[in-house]
């Protein structure tokens, strides 16, 4: 959240620098830019302090608390946190994906839930979600819109292969695949049968920035946020995406696979 811009100097001039910043709020300038380019987390006291000393709005300061809590709770103990509760789970997620400029993504399996059409995703989960857990995913595909987020999605081509529901479920998914990476910043990135290359991890990971990962597990989904873990995640996604189709040549995969071939 950006509340710099919103910021207006008792001059009448609006807008902020970070050494301004810095001082208004008694925090360091460090802090403040490895936090707004997603490298650092303020604590949450720190970010109601941040929201105060440069007038937020309530709800802005709230927001913003509320944000840097959804990452904190993991790293305050070191440890990885998991969540079992699906619109605690979705809650969570869209938090971090809110937070975050670049959000990138390993699905080996089916097709990441960013990019799932409504069909697609009840089908798969075998289930009529409630409406806390409803309103948590459209807050999250809304994200979609934004066109200062990136995401960065790679599938294996087993995701397009494996029928959800019905065949019917399944075109349709795959259509709204096309559509949006014909987006500028969405990049549906597929990886095909047949690449030489190291096997690609089983399982599903997700990247928001450098802040936080999201991890699946038998049990539900963790949160690491320990460096290392990260810099491993961020390393292993490089190595998918570089042998992953982009563009033109995924959009043609998707279409074959559509085709039935």
């Amino acid at each position: 959240m950006e509340i710099r811009q919103g910021y207006r100097h008792p001059d009448g001039r609006t807008g902020l620098r970070q050494v301004d910043a810095a001082a208004l709020s008694g925090l360091t300038q460090s802090k403040i830019t490895r936090a707004e380019r997603g490298q650092f987390t303020l604590h949450p006291d720190e970010a109601a302090q941040y929201g105060h000393a440069l007038n937020a709005t309530p709800d802005q300061r709230r927001e913003l608390v509320e944000l840097c809590s959804a990452v904190k709770a993991d790293s305050v103990s070191g440890q990885t946190r998991i969540i079992r509760r699906a619109a605690e789970i979705q809650r969570r997620i869209r938090l971090l994906e809110t937070q975050s400029r670049v959000i990138r993504s390993w699905q080996p399996t089916i097709v990441p839930g960013l990019l799932q059409t409504w069909e697609y995703t009840v089908a798969l989960d075998e289930w009529t979600p409630d409406e806390a857990w409803a309103v948590e995913r459209r807050g999250r595909l809304a994200l979609l819109d934004d066109p200062d987020k990136r995401f960065e999605q790679v599938l294996s081509e087993a995701a397009l292969r494996w029928i959800v529901g019905s065949q019917k479920v399944m075109n349709g998914q795959l259509r709204h695949l096309v559509e949006l990476s014909e987006r500028p910043n969405i990049d549906v990135a597929i990886l095909p049968f047949g690449q030489t290359m190291v096997p690609p991890p089983e399982g599903t990971f997700h990247l928001y920035d450098s802040r936080a990962a999201q991890v699946a597990t038998d049990i539900g989904p963790a949160f690491p946020t320990e460096r290392p873990d990260l810099d491993a995640f961020a390393a292993t996604f490089r190595r998918l995406s570089e042998a992953a189709a982009h563009e033109a040549e995924a959009r043609t995969l998707i279409e074959r696979v559509a085709r039935g071939r």
